[in-house]
Order: C-alpha cells, then structure tokens, then sequence
C-alpha cells in the first residue's frame, strides 16, 4: 500500500499489551501517539458493539486516494486518507448517522468517552470558554456588516456558551448543543439555549459562530444545505474554526500530523482546501489563516473546486521535517525551567499564522 508519507509510524497497528507506554505523561515534551484509557475503550466496546462503518467517499465524488495513516493520535485503529483529486483528508470509513447521534447526545461529553469531563463543571466550562474566545469577537467586530446591537448570534455547538458573553445584552444570543448540563448554565447567562443542531433553527441569524464544528460533520453535504438555509444573502457573517493542517508545518502540534487525527473528526482541512470547497457552495472568505480561524459569507455564487493535493502533500512532508526537527529542540526543553517553556509555547501559539 502507498503511504502519503513514508514512516512506520502511519503504518503502525497497536497491540493491547503495549498500549500503557503510551500513556499520556504531564511532560516537557509533547510526543504521538499518547494513549487515552477511556478513548480506547469506548471505541473498542461500545462503539465496535453498537455502531457500525460504512464508507466515507470525498466530498468531491472522487475515488482516488492515497493513505495518511491507519491509526490515529490515541492508538486506535482509524483508517485516514488524502484524496488525490482535490487535496481533502478524511476518514476512509465513518459511522452512521444514527451512530453519530447517539455518541455527541450521550457520551461526547462524558466520563464514558473522555478523562476530564468530570473534573469540569459547567461554570468552570463557561469561564475558560469565555477567556480563551476574546480573540473571535475581535475577528468579528474587525469586519462586522452592522454594529453589535440588536443581531441574532448562534454558536452552534458551543458548549457552555462562553463565547457569547463577549456580546453585550442587547443583542439576541442562541446556543445550540447537546449538552443538558452545559445549556442549563448558558441559561443563567441570559442565552437561549436550545438542545440540538441546525435543524433546529428557524430563523436567520446574523452572525454564526461554529467553533470546532465542522470538522465533526459526518454528514457534510447534508449539513452544509441546512447551513445554506439560514443565511442572509451578503450579510450573514459565518465564523469557522478548527485545526489547520497548514499549519503544522509551522510547528502546530510539533509539526506532528498525527496529533490531529482522532476519531470524533472526520474531515481535517488545510485552509486552501477548505476555502476550496466553501467556494463550491457558494460562499466568499472575508478573513482565513492557517490555524483556519475564519469568516464566510454567503453570496450563492458557486466556483468550481481546484485539485490542491500536490499543494496538501507538500505540506504535509514539510510538516514532518518540522517535526523532526523538533526532535533537537526537545532535548533543550528537557533541560529548561517548565514556566519558561509554557511561555514560549503561548507565544509560539499566538503568532503561529499572523
């Protein structure tokens, strides 16, 4: 089989017996794959008991692909390709429609799927939304259409709701999550919660803001119509984020694509590719970076997808020369005060794309 990359680590297949030295360690170092018990074991039983794969075809309609990696970020078998045709990776086979509901309404946010989840309440949640998010509504307010007073704003699948509290009380703010204890907070914050996705939405917003959203889609097509529905033509402001695979070259991750992959994303987007297929659907970037912080508007006018693979392969390979690269550095921070390394991956962090 042909591998986008040539390395025994997108080749390799774990073994139950050596899957405790992977164990994720509060470490200098930051390394993939790190082994997440409750991850594992949810896919591994629940998920393999209970739901089932099928094929997963690029949106493009192309049947051309070339393998990224048979495993992903916590040593699970999942199959992710990179199509030839336009450039797009994804996950070569994905679950149900069925499946997907019932894993993002009754265990994405749970103990049963993920370590922490327990350990953060609702009120934390929110705050540390909140705190982190500053940066999307002064994107927003940077190329707004109409003042924030008086908009209808949705954060579809946002949590608690933090982002919203950077809006002030005279505009209309909707959260749409699954969450029951996480809506209930948002409540308490003066935000229309509402249980559910965009087929929940009747009305047409003003801004959108969809935060480590679509990569999740598992139904893209589906999706991207409904989200189509509700825009007001030229003047709905849509803000995207989600991990950049161009910027991993710059030392995202540690250069290390495989820190990307894991099972909840099915689709992992370089910035081209994805302004690439927003294009096709009809909507126009106002602002994108590589790290994918971005805004689209609708304008209905569709353009035809350009093939960005070379550009997505070379990137790709850059990216793993960064990481091992990487390799040397990591023998300083072995040796450097923790406070100090914090510091410069914050900065690092911060300037990565700007």
């Amino acid at each position: 089989m042909d591998y986008i990359i040539n390395h025994k680590r997108f080749k390799k297949k774990f073994t139950e017996n050596e899957l405790n030295k992977y164990l994720y360690k509060k470490d200098r170092v930051i390394q993939f794959p790190q082994f997440s018990k409750n991850y594992y074991n949810f896919f591994n039983s629940y998920a393999k008991k209970n739901y089932k794969l099928i094929n997963n075809e690029c949106l493009c309609g192309a049947k051309d692909d070339i393998l990224l990696s048979q495993t992903d970020r916590h040593c699970l078998e999942f199959v992710t390709v990179v199509c030839k045709n336009c450039g797009l990776i994804r996950a070569k086979d994905y679950f149900r429609n069925q499946d997907v509901e019932d894993f993002y309404k009754n265990y994405y946010r749970t103990e049963s799927y993920g370590e922490k989840y327990k350990q953060i309440s609702p009120a934390e949640f929110f705050e540390i939304q909140k705190n982190e998010s500053k940066f999307r509504f002064e994107l927003l307010d940077k190329y707004k259409i109409k003042p924030f007073n008086s908009l209808k704003i949705i954060d579809l699948g946002g949590g608690a709701g933090g982002v919203l509290d950077h809006f002030n009380e005279n505009n209309e703010k909707y959260l749409f999550d699954y969450f029951d204890p996480y809506l209930r907070h948002a409540e308490t914050k003066g935000i229309k919660a509402i249980k559910g996705g965009l087929d929940k939405i009747n009305f047409k917003p003003d801004i959108i803001i969809m935060s480590h959203v679509i990569e999740h889609w598992n139904n893209f097509n589906q999706e991207i119509e409904k989200l189509i529905k509700i825009q007001k033509i030229n003047e709905t402001l849509n803000y995207i984020e989600f991990p950049g695979i161009d910027s991993i070259k710059k030392g995202r991750r540690e250069g290390d694509i495989l820190g990307d992959i894991h099972v909840p994303h099915v689709y992992y987007f370089s910035s081209y590719a994805f302004e690439n297929l927003m294009n096709r659907y009809g909507f126009e970037k106002i602002y994108l970076d590589t790290l994918i912080k971005s805004i689209f508007i609708y304008t209905g006018k569709k353009k035809n997808l350009i093939n960005y693979f070379n550009l997505c392969r070379k990137d790709l390979i850059a990216a793993e020369k960064t990481r091992k690269i990487q390799i040397f550095k990591n023998l300083i921070k072995i040796l450097m005060p923790m406070f100090i390394l914090k510091i410069i991956r914050k900065i690092r962090n911060k300037k990565i794309d700007f």
